[in-house]
């Protein structure tokens, strides 16, 4: 039976799925599928940058919620918000186009700073306002992008972005303002701060998800050059329809690792990972087998006839994310017991995988040969944390 945390986290990231599932509808009819593969890298680049801030805005926001002061967190989430959302633009924006440091900036920024609040929310188990605030961006983004597009005729591609900065800027206030509400803001007490704790949680975790994130995007690069911007908003849309399920098991695992960092019985937190983790396999199956049953004609008939074939893809992608959407349990569960080098080595894995398999299959088989190394790469790196996760079941055995 699911906890009502797990319910209402699941309810509320249902909602988040079907009106991020609506936005790519919206914008896949509205640009086709060049414009979706133009802000399908612009998101995967704002990810990364992301990666790099949430060293100080994300889960070690969280994992120290209970012994840090918040005002502290918060004047460390802010200038690092900043520092890496400043640079990650710059950075990108050379790469790829100039045009796109203002969009990079701002969406970083803010993304992160909506992080860091959510994280802390997370940390001290108000697990209401954590699904509250990670319910109303995508909404907030939504409304925007409708009233933009429909309303003042906003047509060029900027108007998704512009939806993103309006969105998260209104609910940065909202988050900001109901911080405020539950205590006044004081002085950050710096002489107590134990800077070097917090920042190395934090590098470690978000350098594991780095790899992670790579595991998951480094396709999205390798296609864009080796085959074109349409090819790739194809295969977002793909990535897009299958990663959906993961609701489920990220659901889970952000209550999973709030218990855990809240707890201090192993056992307990052992049982709760294998328990939540059999729920993740046997409704994310379910999830994804109505994907597949689904005609290929109904694909094309929602996001327009250049995404043909998205069917196809879909299949060829299911023992990946099915493999994911188990092994995430048993990743949240490492990370709330502080053994951040097992995710590092299942991200290192999965990162070489990728890297051997992808440039081979991708030129020989095309999108198929994409969705065939995303599959090897999530297997071997969720096989690697199984095992991990049987030496800890051992554990709880010989107690």
């Amino acid at each position: 039976m699911l906890s009502k945390d797990n319910l209402f986290t699941i309810f509320s990231k249902g909602l988040i799925l079907l009106v991020n599932f609506f936005m790519v509808v919206l914008t896949a009819r509205i640009w086709g599928s060049e414009g979706r593969g133009e802000i399908a890298l612009v998101i995967a680049n704002v990810s990364i940058i992301s990666i790099f801030s949430n060293i100080f805005c994300g889960s070690t926001v969280a994992y120290n919620a209970c012994s840090r002061q918040r005002e502290l967190l918060l004047i460390i989430s802010l200038a690092g918000a900043i520092l890496t959302s400043v640079a990650g633009a710059g950075v990108f924006s050379v790469f790829f186009h100039k045009g796109y440091f203002i969009p990079l900036f701002l969406i970083s920024f803010l993304v992160s700073m909506n992080s860091a609040i959510a994280s802390y929310w997370l940390g001290k188990k108000d697990i209401t306002k954590y699904n509250l605030l990670n319910l109303l961006g995508p909404f907030l983004i939504l409304g925007t992008l409708i009233l933009l597009y429909y309303v003042f005729g906003k047509t060029n591609l900027d108007t998704y972005f512009k939806a993103y900065y309006i969105g998260y800027g209104i609910l940065l206030l909202l988050a900001s303002a109901s911080l405020a509400r539950e205590r006044s803001f004081t002085k950050p007490n710096f002489l107590s701060a134990g800077l070097t704790s917090i920042l190395s949680y934090g590098v470690k975790n978000e350098f594991n998800y780095l790899l992670q994130f790579l595991n998951y995007r480094l396709s999205y690069y390798f296609i864009v050059i080796l085959l074109g911007l349409n090819d790739l908003g194809i295969f977002s849309i793909a990535v897009s329809i299958t990663e959906a399920v993961w609701i489920i098991s990220r659901s889970m695992s952000a209550v999973h690792f709030s218990n855990v960092i809240n707890s201090e019985d192993k056992i307990q937190s052992i049982n709760e990972a294998l328990l939540y983790a059999k729920q993740s396999f046997l409704i994310s199956t379910l999830i994804l087998a109505v994907a597949i049953v689904l005609p290929d004609k109904l694909y094309s008939l929602v996001f327009g006839n250049e995404f043909s074939g998205l069917k196809k893809l879909v299949l060829y992608l299911a023992p990946g994310i099915i493999a994911i959407a188990v092994s995430n349990l048993f990743g949240h569960y490492f990370a709330g017991t502080g053994k951040l080098n097992l995710l590092r080595n299942k991200s290192l894995i999965g990162l070489a995988v990728t890297l051997f398999s992808l440039p081979l299959l991708l030129k020989k088989y095309k999108l198929t040969g994409a969705c065939i190394a995303v599959d090897l790469s999530y297997v071997f790196s969720s096989l690697y944390l199984w095992i991990m996760f049987r030496k800890e079941i051992h554990t709880r055995d010989a107690h």
